[in-house]
């Protein structure tokens, strides 16, 4: 019976470690099981936006092709595109159009003969044609054909004949001959302005297009600015005097102790009066720039003219135009991450008045400040005129502050009377007479009980009484002090009150001195804008 349970036992604890053995191969096989879903699922799901990205790129091969198919109708639109990109590519044999600009054109050599004779397969409704044709015209000297066909290029697209022949002039280096489209290309200027009418006022404020340019754009800007309604014109000059109030403003202050720093009536002239001699060293730092250095190859300008003129070429005819624009759609989809198309060149450039507000304040071209300032005068002398009266206002003749808790009227020559002050300070400080008196009380109590108490021969009470006469005498004695400490720590404390006022009374003092020579700087400052604004 002994061997029978011996058995069975061993055999129960080897069916347990089987069974612990088969749980333990459930629990990783479950674990591998999950991983591995875990990981299918992460790889399907690249699989799937991988074969997405295929089937799209696909997709959009199948569609480019299409549509090459039907552009290919429109040979004659290409081929004038062609010749008028060799055309812009003649132009940059000018030496004062920068390397960047050739570059972008393709330029032919610098000895390069006379840009060439065109001779285009007219597209009927196409602006491009004649245009093309026209500066040819124009840069071979044939005043009367560039006549004619630019007026055809006009009749079919005047914004865009216009825009062509005022940038490719310009990045030829041919100012003068520009300026006249300039004129058509910046019409008078609205709420908002396009990408390219913000280039062109840039580049004319520049000195891009000479003398003539800067004049033109300033007249459109002027004209801008005299034609906003009053109560938009009201806005305005509210916005540039928040401008003008947020520059500045803490020149002289900074010299007051901090107590006075919270004064508006010492601090706000002083910080009106920095504000003015801010806006006039603005308005002095655009001066320079009234008369521009001439143009260099290193200039801005052209290269940004002659991506412009590559957007424009390249936009197509009217009937291209949306297929184009659908092939640069389909090319960066398969291409995955291609450049996106430049921006067109009549996208929106900003609204004019901030534009022209930043120009002012914000921008660091002297150039464009100059152009604000001459078309925002009438907000500029406004801003002046009001700063000036402000910084010009009388200093009041005392001042009310508080100083170690107690108000005071204080001026250039001190305090009306620090008496009731110095009288709340000793009331602080003051301590009673009771407990002196106490004191005294519980000594002489304490002294006679002793007395007492030794001539009854009771020592158990002498001794209790001459605890109570010394607890008096200490009492008495820490009182003593901490009224002679109270009158010292009044004294103390009033003389920091007297050297406080007459430390404010100095500063205000020597503040209202240099508030005369502030309001001889203001006076300046003032007839400086008046004379620069003309």
């Amino acid at each position: 019976m002994s061997d029978d349970w011996w058995t069975d036992a061993r055999q129960d604890r080897q069916i347990r470690g089987l069974r612990e053995e088969v749980s333990a191969a459930y629990e990783y096989a479950d674990r591998n099981s999950r991983t591995l879903q875990s990981k299918l699922t992460e790889v399907q799901g690249t699989l799937e936006r991988r074969i997405d990205r295929l089937s799209r790129s696909f997709d959009a091969f199948v569609e480019l092709s299409d549509l090459r198919t039907e552009m290919a109708v429109f040979d004659r639109e290409a081929a004038v595109r062609k010749e008028t990109r060799r055309l812009l590519r003649s132009l940059a044999r000018d030496a004062a159009v920068r390397k960047e600009t050739r570059r972008l054109l393709r330029s032919l050599a610098r000895d390069a003969a006379g840009p060439p004779r065109l001779d285009l397969t007219d597209c009927p409704g196409y602006w491009l044609g004649p245009a093309a044709e026209a500066l040819s015209a124009l840069l071979r000297g044939d005043a009367v054909s560039a006549e004619t066909r630019a007026a055809e290029a006009s009749r079919r697209d005047e914004a865009r004949t216009a825009l062509f022949l005022t940038l490719a002039l310009a990045v030829a280096g041919r100012d003068a001959e520009a300026v006249p489209w300039l004129a058509r290309t910046l019409p008078p200027l609205g709420e908002t302005v396009t990408h390219v009418q913000r280039r062109l006022w840039v580049a004319c404020a520049e000195g891009v297009f000479g003398e003539p340019g800067r004049s033109h754009v300033e007249r459109r800007l002027a004209e801008f600015v005299e034609e906003l309604p009053a109560a938009a014109a009201t806005a305005e000059g509210r916005a540039w005097a928040e401008k003008i109030s947020s520059t500045g403003g803490s020149g002289e202050t900074s010299r007051l102790p901090r107590i006075l720093r919270d004064q508006p009536a010492l601090t706000a002239p002083a910080a009106d009066a920095a504000r003015l001699a801010r806006l006039r060293a603005l308005i002095e730092e655009a001066l320079p720039a009234a008369e521009p250095p001439p143009r260099g190859a290193d200039d801005a300008g052209p290269s940004e003219f002659a991506k412009l003129l590559v957007t424009l070429v390249d936009e197509g005819s009217p009937d291209e135009a949306p297929l184009i624009a659908r092939a640069w759609e389909l090319r960066q989809i398969i291409e995955n991450g291609a450049a996106a198309p430049p921006k067109a060149w009549d996208s929106p450039g900003g609204a004019t008045r901030a534009l022209l507000r930043g120009d002012m304040f914000d921008g660091r071209s002297p150039a464009l400040r100059l152009l604000a300032l001459r078309a925002g005068r009438r907000w500029i002398a406004e801003a002046a005129d009001d700063l000036a009266e402000k910084a010009s206002r009388p200093l009041p003749a005392r001042i009310q502050v508080r100083v170690r808790g107690f108000g005071l009227s204080i001026g250039p020559d001190g305090p009306d009377s620090t008496a009731k002050p110095e009288a709340g300070i000793d009331a602080q400080y003051a301590t009673g007479s009771r407990t002196d008196w106490a004191g005294l009380a519980m000594t002489g109590a304490g002294v006679s009980a002793l007395i007492g108490t030794l001539a009854a021969g009771l020592v158990g009470l002498a001794i209790v009484a001459a605890v109570v006469a010394a607890g008096g005498a200490i009492l008495w004695i820490m009182q003593r002090l901490a009224r002679r400490t109270a009158a010292q720590n009044a004294v103390r404390e009033k003389d920091r009150l007297i050297r406080e006022t007459r430390q404010i009374a100095d500063a205000f003092r020597e503040h209202r001195a240099r508030y005369e020579t502030l309001a001889t700087s203001v006076a300046k400052d003032r007839d400086a804008i008046l004379t620069f604004l003309g």
